[in-house]
């Protein structure tokens, strides 16, 4: 018998079973998985500032930052909180954009506290001004004041050629990033002054000369607007050299320009003459906020500074900001207009647009400054900016429209 033996390697090779393929690799759990109200009960435990963040995880983690669910459980657990939001206006854009400051994980600041008089440095993550997902913006405008987490958008755009007034009311919903209407005013309005105080928006000029009602006022509860009495000839005619800002407080709605100052009293629904207006004369443009009774505004004359007032008494100046003051001047804060005042959180909030010398790719920049206020036992207050930035780069012709602050 002719036996053929196979060579041993081959044999072998012919016995191997063949290896088993590798297990896949574990996947990573799907988010899914776990009930929204999880997540929800989670994130409304972050700070909003990283909002803008985490929205790019998915378009799940989008729904769930807008929902109305979200914002029922902030407000449950107390977890709101106060957010800047920023409109720029640009030849560019087809409407205004509006952007919210928020946590940059790419960029770190240097924050300087103070801790029994004593500074302290420290390390914390950057800010800068995020975009909102909103469409269906209204025209440009100056006139907006906030209710809660709502910003309202009153009239007409900026003065223009020809002006463009409008009786319009645009709202839109800081929590879900979404526009809805109300009420129309009773007359027409451009870049008229607003003001919202003990639950009423009041609304001032902005129309022509004859227009009636020239003031009036819209009731949050009942939705409805009113007229306000007519203010006279004076008031009319002055309206024509622009005035700076408005603020209610004690009963009254004061306004105020370079020249007069005045002031509507709202339970006896007549208008008065206030102080010379020369007392304002320095005071930045709509730069005035109120922290705890105290008001704060921005001046300027040979040089600018910062002063704080309580009720009846005289300005005088915030003390400890000559380093801040001297970054706001090198970088480009000369043009008072485009600079904004806020107060956020109990500290006050400095924007400002920033030009550069050399700017081959005409462009520049949005500066942020966060400033906390200390009152010593001689009864001075004192600030301290915490951290100075840059949070936009954006082209020349845009302009730094609105600062607002919103509960949300």
């Amino acid at each position: 018998m002719n036996l053929q033996i196979e060579p041993p390697e081959k044999k072998r090779k012919n016995m191997t079973s063949p290896l088993p393929p590798p297990p896949p690799p574990p996947s990573c759990p799907s988010f899914s998985l776990f009930p929204d109200e999880i997540f929800v009960n989670c994130l409304a435990r972050i700070s909003r500032m990283y909002y803008p963040t985490l929205s790019i995880i998915s378009k799940s983690f989008r729904s769930l930052l807008s929902s109305t669910e979200l914002y029922a459980a902030r407000s449950h657990i107390g977890s709101t909180e106060q957010c800047l939001y920023v409109c720029l206006s640009d030849e560019s854009y087809q409407s205004p954009q509006w952007f919210t400051l928020c946590i940059n994980p790419n960029r770190t600041l240097t924050v300087s506290t103070i801790k029994k008089k004593k500074k302290k440095k420290t390390k914390t993550l950057g800010k800068s001004l995020a975009p909102i997902p909103s469409s269906d913006s209204p025209s440009i405008s100056k006139s907006t004041v906030v209710v809660g987490s709502d910003i309202y958008v009153i009239g007409g755009p900026i003065k223009t050629e020809p002006s463009c007034p409008s009786s319009a009311i645009r709202i839109l919903d800081c929590r879900t990033h979404t526009w809805r209407d109300a009420p129309s005013m009773i007359v027409a309005r451009n870049d008229s002054l607003t003001c919202f105080y003990d639950g009423k928006i009041y609304v001032m000029g902005g129309c022509g000369d004859d227009d009636e009602p020239w003031a009036e006022v819209f009731d949050i509860k009942t939705q409805t607007w009113e007229r306000l009495s007519d203010p006279g000839n004076q008031i009319r005619n002055i309206w024509r050299c622009d005035f700076y800002t408005i603020i209610g407080m004690k009963g009254k709605i004061h306004f105020w320009n370079s020249y007069r100052a005045y002031a509507y009293d709202t339970s006896q629904d007549n208008w008065e003459s206030m102080i010379d207006g020369g007392v304002w004369y320095h005071c930045i443009p709509k730069s005035a906020c109120e922290i705890d009774g105290v008001w704060y505004h921005m001046s300027y004359g040979r040089s600018y500074d910062f002063r704080w007032t309580m009720e009846g008494e005289t300005w005088k100046a915030v003390k400890g900001l000559d380093s801040l003051i001297k970054m706001y001047n090198r970088n480009g804060g000369s043009s008072c207009n485009k600079t904004k005042l806020v107060s956020c959180c109990g500290k006050l909030l400095l924007l400002w647009e920033g030009y550069m010398k050399h700017n081959p790719n005409n462009r520049k920049k949005i500066w942020c400054a966060e400033i906390t206020l200390e009152t010593d036992d001689e009864g001075e207050v004192w600030g301290n900016a915490e951290w100075i930035d840059v949070v936009k780069s954006v082209p020349t012709q845009c302009e730094l429209l609105n600062c607002l602050v919103v509960s949300v």
